[in-house]
């Protein structure tokens, strides 16, 4: 869905709201303007306040509204099995406590429509919601497991897990596929030789990865709704043809790329030295790309770009682990104070509604808590929201 201001269907022709309440779909489109906490905390009012963060065009408006106007969260890892938040608008920060697991929680790059997947070291994986805390278990599950990544197929409008793995530990990469819902993995493919992958990055229903083999680097996706891995070499991916670190992102709905050169030193009037970042956007296709924005930033220092949002971009200094902003319209660099945990994984994250309950038994429910966590293991049955 491309328009957050669509019209939001009443589903349940129970709400309809009487004489002297307000319309359901102007109720729907102001509670999309509100953060996802807020709504669900307003469920309490009355029925109709209830249904609506359960209709599925609601969901669907506030998390097309989240993605475009709000700034995104910080996912982070920490090193037991404990989930951090950070809500980058006001910087507060919550944690949660995934249940049953004791090992530190891998996480990827980036969501699909505010849900992420979780492994750990005994790939045991599982879909999260950070927002909602719903969590589930991902069937058929454990192997070795190489990449796992959550798409959507917009046609058939289910999610999709797929999954790259190695069992044999050779050079064959096998790619396969999990519908949501469904207990069956399917082979959709298989590549050799690959020596490591860089970025998963999910855009519009595309995941999106540099691979590097035999020392040539490589664009690689996998559409989610064709079910087809696709891929371009860096003579038809122009900025995979500059010689620096590269890092894939989210830019305003679109994959992009940011390049720091090695081949380029700016220099100040006083003779400081700074590195170049080029943030380069792709556009109709994975052929397509044009350089968007040019950053000097402090030499022989490895910056990380979290998000960009609103001319402003937020990186990581992974040496001292501190945030900075660029800000893009005036070309100013400087920290964000905060005091940020040790990063091991960060994930930018839209705030989202979207539930997986209706696709998962009560047998795949993983308890999630805050703090020093609920009491539970896999399989209780017990709703997140109330167990809280």
């Amino acid at each position: 869905m491309d328009n957050p201001n669509h019209c939001i269907r009443n589903t349940n022709p129970e709400n309809k709201g009487g004489r002297d309440s307000m319309p359901f779909d102007v109720l729907a489109d102001i509670l999309t303007r509100l953060p996802a906490k807020m709504i669900t905390r307003l469920r309490v009012v009355n029925k109709l306040w209830e249904s609506i963060p359960k209709n599925s065009s609601f969901i669907e408006a506030h998390l097309e509204r989240a993605k475009q106007y709000a700034k995104p969260f910080l996912l982070l890892s920490e090193e037991d099995n404990t989930i951090t938040l950070i809500n980058t608008d006001t910087w507060e920060k919550t944690s949660m406590v995934i249940n049953g697991h004791d090992d530190k929680f891998n996480l990827p790059n980036s969501c699909c429509d505010g849900l992420v997947c979780l492994t750990n070291k005994d790939d045991r994986s599982m879909i999260l919601n950070p927002t909602t805390r719903e969590c589930f278990m991902i069937p058929g599950l454990p192997i070795r497991t190489n990449l796992l990544e959550l798409g959507f197929d917009s046609s058939s409008k289910v999610y999709k897990v797929l999954r790259v793995s190695n069992p044999k530990l050779d050079e064959n990469y096998i790619w396969e596929l999990l519908t949501v819902g469904s207990t069956l993995w399917r082979e959709v493919g298989t590549t050799t030789g690959e020596d490591f992958f860089i970025g998963g990055i999910y855009v519009k229903g595309i995941v999106y990865w540099v691979a590097y083999k035999e020392g040539e680097r490589s664009l690689l996706s996998f559409d989610f709704k064709e079910e087809r891995l696709s891929s371009a070499n860096a003579s038809t991916c122009e900025p995979l043809r500059s010689d620096g670190y590269e890092q894939l992102l989210e830019v305003r709905g679109s994959l992009g790329m940011a390049i720091t050169r090695e081949d380029i030193t700016i220099y100040s009037p006083d003779e400081e030295e700074y590195q170049l970042m080029e943030i380069w956007v792709m556009g109709d296709g994975i052929n397509s790309w044009s350089k968007k924005h040019s950053l000097a930033l402090p030499a022989e220092v490895y910056f990380e770009v979290l998000f960009l949002k609103a001319k402003k971009i937020l990186l990581h200094n992974k040496e001292d682990n501190g945030l900075y902003y660029y800000d893009l319209e005036n070309h100013l660099f400087g920290p964000k104070e905060f005091d940020l945990p040790r990063l091991q994984s960060c994930t930018p994250c839209v705030e989202s509604l979207v539930t997986l309950k209706d696709r998962f038994s009560p047998m795949d429910l993983v308890l999630v808590g805050s703090g020093g966590g609920l009491q539970g293991t896999q399989g209780d049955g017990i709703d997140v929201d109330k167990a809280e």
